[in-house]
């Protein structure tokens, strides 16, 4: 039955499985022994079971593949590069996707990060989305035409301020841009990409400042420096910041980061109508807030929180929903967080002459410690785990969400 369907709809299921399982199908019938090579994917991991045993993918067994490829087209293509390789055995697969006019190409380089590409990977016209993995050597040789390229994902590249310039002004419709884990430069301009409505940052060293006059929406997590200087988001309408990371925290805190740093932030996001924050950034706007410095008035519709909710978040999380007066929804998702601990938060007190027992304790002690909190939340959820095991339902977040008064969400 399933060999008398179209061609198309054999294409399309052979697209959910590595190409290597895919050639397997050949041995079915006759009727399938083309199929695969003209199925318009390609998925080339470094890994497939043969046999029942691991099997280690092999230069040959890609240069083999292609050779025997027919389709004219390559919709999408997924190339983990095996080891040892030689760099002309490289350059030939990426020529050959690119002369069968790929849409979506995701390049993993895990051991050959100085690989350099040839002109022509720089000219395709069919790219639509392309990923690249662990390439120190994103120098484009010629001027760059994706034409066509909406979506590029970086993941731990090394860029230069001269080939960001230059892979923007070539990618004249990219509307998304994902940088993980990539150094430089050390200011990202991306004021000459008027198409460009999405960015995302994760874990990224550098840059020192942002200039993103046309992004609408904004993604910075996890940074091991202190956060970027967003010197231009003007059109933003969403954002989701996540901007410190638990190796600086006490550093961090020793320093005038309060005012300088997340306040000056939050400033360039008072237009935002869709703001999520998670982590610590509440506690340090806590902090803030018992130092009296005077916050933004923001015009968030929606906004979203994930923290601990303890003690020393509740002072920066009330003079947020106090200086937004346009707020419609607020979603708070109550869990564990990596945090600023109570102690250095109570000893960088103690160092501004601060009374904890005046600010924390009198008004807050409703409110659990962070232990205090981690242990309710690990109770909460051992009784889901044991109440889905009885009733056949897992779903935690299903079950602990609530709707009071259309106005607020609480997950825990």
């Amino acid at each position: 039955m399933i060999s008398s369907m179209p061609p198309e709809i054999l294409h399309h299921i052979l697209s959910f499985i590595r190409t290597q399982y895919a050639i397997r199908t050949s041995v079915l019938s006759r009727g399938w022994r083309h199929v695969w090579c003209k199925t318009p994917f390609l998925d080339f991991e470094n890994c497939f079971r043969r046999y029942g045993i691991r099997r280690q993918l092999t230069a040959q067994d890609i240069s083999q593949t292609l050779i025997l490829y027919r389709a004219p087209k390559i919709t999408s293509c997924h190339l983990r590069m095996p080891r040892n390789l030689r760099e002309h055995e490289m350059n030939s697969w990426i020529e050959f996707v690119v002369s069968r006019n790929v849409e979506k190409l995701s390049l993993f380089f895990d051991c050959y990060p100085n690989h350099v590409f040839e002109k022509i990977f720089y000219l395709s016209s069919s790219l639509k989305q392309l990923c690249i993995w662990h390439c120190d050597m994103m120098i484009p040789g010629c001027t760059v035409s994706w034409k066509s390229l909406r979506k590029l994902k970086l993941w731990d590249c090394h860029l230069y301020d001269e080939s960001v310039a230059n892979i923007l002004s070539g990618s004249p419709v990219l509307e998304t841009l994902r940088l993980d884990y990539c150094t430089g430069p050390q200011r990202l301009d991306l004021s000459i990409s008027p198409s460009l409505r999405r960015l995302k940052i994760l874990w990224c060293p550098g840059p020192t400042e942002i200039v993103a006059p046309h992004v609408h929406y904004l993604s910075l997590s996890n940074s091991s420096e202190p956060p970027p200087t967003l010197v231009d988001v003007s059109s933003l309408t969403e954002a989701s910041i996540d901007i410190i990371d638990s190796v600086n925290l006490c550093r961090l805190l020793n320093a005038d980061f309060l005012q300088t740093m997340v306040l000056k932030m939050l400033a360039k996001l008072q237009n935002v109508k869709r703001l999520t924050f998670t982590g610590p950034i509440l506690e340090i706007l806590s902090l803030a807030e018992l130092h009296g410095v005077p916050f933004p008035t923001f015009k968030v519709e929606t906004l979203t929180v994930e923290t601990n909710f303890t003690r020393y978040v509740i002072p920066g999380l009330a003079r947020l929903l106090q200086n937004s007066p346009e707020l419609k929804m607020l979603i708070a998702h109550a869990g564990y967080q990596v945090g600023i601990q109570d102690r250095d938060l109570d000893r960088y007190m103690d160092s501004e002459g601060l009374n904890r027992d005046e600010c924390w304790r009198s008004k807050y002690e409703v409110f659990p410690t962070s232990l205090e909190f981690c242990r309710m939340i690990r109770c909460k959820d051992e009784m889901v785990e044991a109440h889905g095991f009885v009733h056949g339902n897992g779903d935690k977040k299903r079950k602990n969400t609530r709707d009071v008064g259309g106005r607020v969400g609480i997950c825990c």
